[in-house]
């Protein structure tokens, strides 16, 4: 018997294997309805050239679904080609995860096919095959290639405050920072205020980058006083796209601060409506006469943001800010401009006295008779030049308003108090 090899040599189709037919040297008959030459029109189908993804490929998972593109097949007959891809977990293709046939042939010299995504953190092999004219070719040698690991960010746990606490208008907001596995990249969280448990609508966002082990937000502008608000947290991968689960949800009521709004200003401009740009760092005091009555209130951005002025026009005297005093006096809020501070002098005054600071305050009543008890919350604020406002006027602001207990050493043994 003589074997005609039905491959016609066009480029590159033995390079990557024909199909071939068995036609005997003697007459046969041809099958019903078939001509004589119907045996001899059987196509040949070349291997398709695996391209894309490359042997032993790293694909991050992240980057799933992948694609596999192949250089089309060599189809004789002028016949149109599909293809038939297959994934598998092992080498012999004895485990497919992934098939997908009938694909038809792409343009430019190249098929391509986006898989479904598959399970991270494994090996996979691929290979295809290329089908026209009636003939399916053999499959491409398989290749190899991985998927990463699965990024995983949790939910960051919340630690302060402790749910329903009271807090300050800035409380300091902590998180322990979240667990992740694989290759995750530096995270950042994602802080939400609300006045509902639904967050809507959310008060406020802001993204702070991780510390270490625990991650932090305090608000510069002072949140409303006595109000109850809710707050959660999620981690975010963000150079991977990856956003973790929000955290539980927590709460606290802004008890320890005053609206301003609510305050009768006995000495003093009404400075609810002047912008805060500024916040108090810390307040140390003891009303301790015999020591001196020291007062210190720390607050940022002072002289260098609030310019001085001649104190009653005297240049060689100047002032940035005033010390204020908040007493809750019968229920209600009461406040008044304090003590000058300058620059050249730093951010503490003597002669505040548990018994001096109300006479000597130059306050209207009650405040001019006011003399707080050891333990009381007495406010505290920082604003630019308003003792004899408008008088001395430079610029309107203010920083934000702190509630801490009154010390007096000579009353009893306190320590200083510092945020």
């Amino acid at each position: 018997m003589k074997y005609v090899l039905s491959c016609i040599f066009v480029a590159g189709c033995c390079a990557y294997g024909c199909t071939k037919s068995t036609t005997p040297t003697g007459p046969t008959a041809p099958a019903s309805g078939a001509t004589p030459d119907a045996a001899a029109a059987t196509s040949s189908v070349t291997v398709p050239r695996p391209l894309t993804p490359a042997a032993n490929a790293q694909i991050r998972n992240l980057d799933q679904p992948a694609t596999l593109v192949v250089g089309n097949a060599v189809v004789t007959q002028g016949s149109a080609a599909t293809y038939t891809f297959e994934v598998a977990s092992d080498a012999a293709f004895a485990t497919r995860v992934y098939t997908k046939s009938g694909v038809a042939e792409g343009a430019a010299g190249q098929t391509s096919l986006t898989i479904d995504r598959l399970g991270a953190g494994a090996d996979y092999y691929w290979r295809a095959r290329a089908e026209g004219g009636g003939t399916v070719g053999p499959f491409s040698v398989g290749r190899k290639f991985t998927i990463g690991p699965a990024i995983v960010v949790n939910a960051p746990a919340l630690v302060s405050p402790a749910s329903g606490a009271a807090t300050t208008g800035r409380p300091s907001l902590i998180v322990t920072n979240a667990g992740r596995s694989g290759p995750a990249g530096a995270l950042t969280y994602r802080f939400e205020l609300a006045n509902t448990t639904t967050f809507s609508p959310v008060v406020s966002t802001v993204t702070v980058a991780e510390a270490s082990g625990q991650t932090s937000y305090q608000p510069f502008q002072a949140l409303s006083a006595n109000r109850t608000y809710y707050w959660r947290v999620t981690a975010l991968d963000q150079a991977n796209n990856i956003t973790g689960p929000t955290s539980a949800t927590g709460s606290f009521v802004t008890s320890l601060t005053v609206d301003l709004n609510q305050v009768v200003y006995v000495r003093g401009p009404n400075v609810a409506s002047w912008p805060q740009s500024a916040i108090i760092q810390s307040v140390e005091q003891d009303g301790n006469a015999a020591t001196g009555g020291q007062m210190c209130i720390a607050w940022t951005t002072p002289f260098s943001i609030w310019p001085s002025v001649p104190f009653m026009g005297d240049p060689t005297v100047p002032v940035n800010a005033n010390q204020w005093y908040l007493a809750n006096i019968g229920g209600t809020w009461y406040a008044g401009a304090g003590e000058w501070l300058r620059s050249d002098r730093g951010f503490c005054k003597s002669g505040q006295g548990t018994f001096t600071i109300g006479p000597d305050g130059g306050w209207a009543p009650p405040m001019n008779t006011w003399a707080p008890k050891r333990g009381e919350l007495v406010g505290y604020m920082i604003t630019s030049p308003a003792r004899t406002y408008p008088g001395m006027k430079t610029i309107d602001e203010r920083s934000d308003v702190v509630l801490v207990p009154w010390n007096d050493s000579g009353l009893a043994s306190v320590a200083a108090v510092r945020r």
